[in-house]
């Protein structure tokens, strides 16, 4: 059983959850004892994650010399020889019949009409319907995004679906505080910080952080790192609205995100559309407690470890994130999210997609 990877998704983002994604599952099927062999690798690659990958050790194979940017759209050009296993890294399949075709979901804001806009949205629904009715194995990062798979396409053969979970790197864990100072962030943080982490635009809800910190007594800070670059507007709100009260951490490396999320009095996670959602998944890991929304895969995720608003409201998070005040209460939740991020790991993950393909391969090969 050949295996072919496409890292396609590599050109797409320079970081991001599908990237994270991408690079863990080609981290494990390295470690596996199946021939792997990658297309459109590009070792200059700007992605933080593909510079970690030594192509060296693997065939690399120049699929086309269309651009990227175009190729990304197109079904595989490259003829694959018979009875190969390829999985694409972004909604991706080959047109041959003599070959078994694997694709990963990752959620439907497209569909939903909460991502990107016209044409780029019309494109990504166009290709995700053409890869879910010709791929012979779909793998679905959640439960929410199986049950949303078969909402928008309910011709789908449930058989062909599988849920696999993301992993939680190892990256995140709680540090003895009692042997290490408070880190020195590059601002002072003078009073407890809610952390805020990643994107901030539409399903988001970052306005609504800001509205849960106004609510707040004022000593409670807020933290934010990652996402998007901040715009003029974004950073003048910021600044009416939370002056003194807030941090920006722009680039953060996974240490000091660590540390973040352990020192951190709670992470407010305020996004109503998930097809899996690191932040909180990392945040317990690390043992810090996770207020979000009751919503697609956060309850999945999250389970009974975290504290979940019915309605994404200031008013609802403010009431939770003050329940934590209670800090024989705060250090239950820390030790159910320490549990709960327990069972998301990479080697579980890699090795259910191996067993998948492997099913796969039997039940579409072996007749």
């Amino acid at each position: 059983m050949q295996v072919f990877l496409d890292n396609i998704v590599f050109t797409i983002q320079r970081t991001g959850g599908v990237s994270v994604y991408w690079y863990e599952l080609l981290s494990g099927m390295c470690r596996s004892n199946l021939p792997v062999s990658f297309l459109n690798a590009h070792p200059g690659s700007a992605n933080i994650f593909e510079q970690k990958i030594d192509y060296q050790l693997f065939p690399c194979i120049r699929e086309s010399s269309i651009p990227s940017k175009y190729l990304r759209y197109l079904p595989l050009r490259y003829k694959l020889p018979p009875a190969a296993v390829f999985h694409g890294g972004y909604l991706r399949i080959s047109p041959q019949k003599d070959v078994l075709n694997i694709l990963t979901v990752h959620d439907f804001a497209h569909e939903r009409k909460l991502a990107s806009r016209f044409p780029r949205s019309l494109a990504n629904t166009v290709q995700k319907a053409y890869g879910i009715k010709r791929a012979d194995g779909i793998i679905c990062i959640s439960d929410s995004t199986r049950q949303e798979l078969l909402h928008f396409y309910p011709a789908t053969d449930p058989a062909r679906i599988k849920v696999i979970h993301h992993g939680i790197a190892d990256d995140f864990f709680p540090v003895d505080k009692s042997r290490m100072q408070t880190p020195v962030w590059p601002h002072p943080m003078k009073g407890p910080y809610v952390l805020y982490v990643g994107a901030r635009s539409r399903y988001k809800n970052f306005a609504i952080a800001i509205e849960v910190m106004e609510q707040l007594p004022p000593q409670y800070q807020l933290v934010i790192t990652g996402g998007e670059p901040w715009s003029p507007q974004e950073l003048q709100t910021l600044n009416n609205r939370l002056h003194g009260r807030y941090h920006i951490l722009s680039a953060v490396s996974t240490v000091q995100l660590n540390l973040l999320y352990n020192y951190a009095f709670c992470l407010l996670y305020p996004s109503v559309y998930e097809g899996f959602g690191f932040p909180p998944g990392e945040a317990m890991k690390a043992g810090c407690v996770v207020v979000t929304t009751n919503r697609t895969a956060m309850p999945e995720i999250v389970g009974t470890a975290g504290l979940l608003v019915n309605e994404a409201t200031a008013t609802a998070f403010t009431e939770k994130i003050r329940l934590l005040e209670n800090e024989n209460f705060r250090q239950q939740l820390i030790q159910a999210g320490l549990q709960q991020a327990a069972r998301f790991t990479w080697q579980q993950s890699v090795q259910a997609t191996i067993r998948f393909y492997q099913d796969c391969w039997h039940s579409k090969f072996s007749r």
